[in-house]
């Protein structure tokens, strides 16, 4: 017996010719679980979509995107008593947030070479609170708070027991004019002022360069402005599943492990159709999509910052 399925059905009335009004809906960016079924008349009359091929075209605000009934798994199915039923199990990528139009088109006839297209109709899509862009939140901060109260109410503690314990008395034994002072040759210091040549205490001989690794200094970030994002860039990818999309784009000296970030455009950036989350590669950053761009995009900046070994 399978695992029972929760979706969200929503049913829509559609008329090829006029439109009419709708109860409006929602639904949640991601979400992979909604079943739009359309009832599809001409003039209050059902059409009979047996033998047809339906496409649902959507446009959204990342773009346009479509499901077909003519594909295997296009997520289109035809039905019901009258013939005129279309039931869409809805992509997450055909639909982005914001408002979402979707029309129909209907191919009839021999070799499917008629046309009609349906009214349109709209809904609407959400962000979900839980997103790329959510930090999980923990338990444990008021642990960690506690625990660091304590450690410093300890330490405190030491050091006051340290100090009635006598410690400040047995300093001042051992200083100029105690009873039992220290001299150089005791601890094996020099006994004046002195000169060391650079060989004798490990120093260079002379003035040098030394690369920021090799003193283990950070080196410096790297900034690539403007870069362009072909359409041959794009792959699928599961990494996120809000984001199935994935560019490997270019970029000089880029290395695995660097802090990488980047910045879209506004309407790219508002379109919520990138993730915030990026990461480097040998030579170049990820960037992830919920739906493959119709074109090439430009990244305004991209940042890459080192980190640790990535230099």
């Amino acid at each position: 017996m399978g695992e029972r399925e929760v979706l969200k059905r929503f049913e829509v009335a559609l008329d090829i010719s006029r439109s009419i009004s709708n109860r409006a809906f929602t639904v949640v960016e991601g979400d992979t679980g909604n079943l739009l079924h359309i009832t599809l008349t001409d003039n209050g009359m059902p059409v009979d979509l047996t033998g047809c091929r339906v496409l649902a075209v959507f446009s959204k605000s990342n773009g346009t995107s479509s499901q077909d009934s003519g594909v295997e798994e296009g997520g289109v199915s035809l039905g019901g008593k009258s013939g005129n039923e279309v039931t869409i199990s809805l992509f997450n990528s055909s639909f982005a947030p914001g408002m979402v139009e979707c029309e129909l088109q209907v191919y009839s006839g021999e070799d499917r070479m008629t046309l009609v297209t349906s009214a349109k109709f709209n809904f609407n899509c959400r962000r979900g609170i839980l997103n790329g862009e959510t930090v999980q939140s923990t338990g444990d901060y008021p642990v960690l708070v506690a625990l660091i109260a304590e450690t410093e109410k300890a330490a405190a503690a030491a050091y006051a027991a340290a100090a009635a314990t006598g410690q400040a008395a047995h300093a001042s034994r051992h200083a100029a004019g105690g009873t039992d002072p220290l001299t150089p040759a005791a601890i094996g210091a020099a006994t004046a002022e002195h000169t060391h040549a650079p060989a004798t205490i490990g120093a260079a001989a002379a003035e040098h360069t030394h690369t920021p690794a090799a003193i283990g200094a950070a080196a410096a970030p790297i900034i690539a402005a403007n870069v362009a994002v072909e359409l041959s860039c794009w792959a699928d990818d599961a990494t996120f599943a809000a984001y199935p999309y994935r560019a490997a784009v270019p970029v000089s000296a880029a290395k695995e492990g660097m802090y990488a970030y980047v910045s879209f455009d506004a309407a790219e950036s508002d379109s919520g159709a990138y993730a915030k989350q990026t990461a480097a590669y040998e030579g170049g950053v990820y960037i992830y999509a919920n739906a493959l761009p119709a074109t090439t995009i430009t990244l305004l900046t991209v940042l890459l910052i080192p980190v640790g070994g990535a230099v």
